[in-house]
């Protein structure tokens, strides 16, 4: 054999060989893509595998806060988990909110939350609403109660009025930000008989009773079971609760669609509800495993009550039974803002129907 001849074959042996190394190095993404996948089914299925993180958007001594730090502890038994519970405050829960929503949509950071999401678009407070979350549970729902100190000059719902429309802006209204329960509260006494108030601002229910009771405030509106020890001490006085009936358990506090007729279309859903969230993106199977423990925690003889003692309606709705409770609450109150001239932003260009 030649030397030509020889180099000619060598050469051709080199070429086929490099072709074979890379359509095997072009086949291992395919090869490798399959495990990978499994993979990840496999580790959520093992979830959760580590502590869960738990934002509370409200602050300590709240409503959400009292509901959150029952039924966490709850859950976590069903997840064989810890769930670590911190309060982020501020701008109407937003900032705690938005910091969920920054993070890794894997069911390791949770969101505990009130009413106040769908209305934030609304009122211009965030770009961010529930749409951009999927609702795990929503745990319970309640009234507001109308309270004032137990020396006010007020002795019912009709002498408050009268004093706000007399004095109009003069009467200082503990409010938790805009677009919280007593803002709302607020909005529909000033709607339906005019009464107007001055808005002082903390970051939740409990700052709130604490400047009520001690002098800082004429007025406040919060959920009945965050005020009713208060209540049942005669620290404060009840006026009455913004619903169309008396709560079963506390009739002696006056319904204010049945004191006053003319609001009984502004208070004909709760007031406010509590839930807990993720992030949308979450697995399938993360959300299940965890709509399941939160169902089991508000089933739980504990919660219920919790419920019972705090005038909490216990719910456990999941899925898309949860998507229409909350669309159906935030039409009507997204349109109670709109039509008492809040909103920055239309609900109509929001999507929002009209109740």
């Amino acid at each position: 054999m030649g030397i030509k001849k020889f180099r000619c074959i060598a050469l051709l042996l080199a070429l086929c060989c490099l072709m074979i190394v890379g359509c095997g190095e072009a086949q291992k993404p395919q090869q490798d893509a399959q495990p990978h996948e499994g993979k990840q089914i496999e580790e959520e299925s093992d979830y959760p595998n580590r502590p869960i993180n738990g934002i509370i958007a409200w602050g300590a001594g709240g409503a959400t806060d009292v509901v959150s730090r029952m039924i966490g502890p709850l859950a976590e038994e069903q997840l064989g988990n810890p769930i670590i519970l911190s309060n982020m405050t501020g701008a109407t829960g937003s900032i705690g909110t938005q910091f969920v929503y920054d993070q890794k949509a894997d069911g390791y950071t949770l969101l505990f939350n009130a009413e106040n999401p769908p209305l934030y678009p609304v009122l211009g407070i965030s770009k961010l609403s529930y749409a951009e979350f999927l609702p795990i549970v929503i745990t319970d729902e309640g009234y507001s109660v109308i309270l004032v100190s137990n020396n006010s000059p007020y002795n019912s719902i009709s002498d408050l009025i009268d004093a706000a429309k007399e004095n109009p802006g003069k009467l200082n209204m503990g409010i938790t930000g805009v677009g919280g329960q007593p803002y709302m509260g607020s909005l529909i006494l000033k709607e339906v008989v005019g009464a107007e108030f001055n808005s002082v601002t903390y970051d939740g229910d409990g700052p709130v009773m604490t400047a009520l009771l001690g002098g800082q405030l004429d007025v406040t509106i919060v959920s009945f079971g965050n005020a009713y020890q208060y209540i049942k001490n005669d620290d404060v006085r009840a006026l009455c609760v913004m619903s169309n009936e008396v709560v079963e358990g506390a009739e002696d506090v006056p319904a204010l669609g049945i004191e006053m007729p003319e609001f009984q279309e502004y208070v004909n859903v709760p007031a406010f509800f509590h839930g807990v969230f993720v992030k949308k993106g979450t697995h399938d199977l993360v959300i299940q495993k965890l709509s399941e423990a939160f169902k089991e925690a508000v089933n739980d003889p504990k919660f219920i009550k919790f419920c019972e003692e705090n005038l909490y309606v216990p719910l456990g709705i999941i899925g898309e039974e949860a998507v229409d409770y909350i669309e159906k609450w935030q039409s009507q109150k997204a349109w109670l803002i709109h039509n008492a001239g809040d909103s920055v932003v239309s609900p109509e260009s929001l999507g929002i129907p009209k109740p």
